[in-house]
């Protein structure tokens, strides 16, 4: 009984070593994206089939998860939390992102898949 015992503890921690030998940050790519704005983002990730790829999207200092179920939703929220952070560094220049939309500068997403 105590060597199955043994032999099922070492069978669960190989397999939990198997498991994190697969590490999703190792298939990240960061992309630093020229001419996004945050009034076509949706699009430009539908027009380039980056649905369920992307894990991140950034503007100045503010980074956002997107996730695939969620997208439109979680782009709202982006875009609201960047004009937060507009606002609070100066409201003029929130104001003029909210009509014209920000720059994304960058676009991590999942290279693995």
């Amino acid at each position: 009984m105590k060597k199955l015992f043994v032999v099922a503890i070492l069978l669960i921690s190989f397999g939990i070593k198997e498991l994190q030998a697969y590490n999703i940050n190792d298939c990240l790519e960061e992309t630093v994206v020229n001419h996004l704005n945050s009034k076509n983002l949706l699009t430009f990730i539908k027009e380039n089939d980056l649905i369920g790829k992307i894990q991140k999207v950034c503007s100045e200092e503010v980074c956002s998860n997107l996730n695939m179920v969620t997208l439109e939703q979680d782009i709202k929220n982006f875009i609201k939390q960047h004009l937060n952070y507009l606002r609070v560094k100066d409201n003029e220049n929130a104001l003029e992102a909210e009509l014209k939309g920000f720059k994304i500068e960058k676009i991590i997403f999942n290279s693995c898949e």
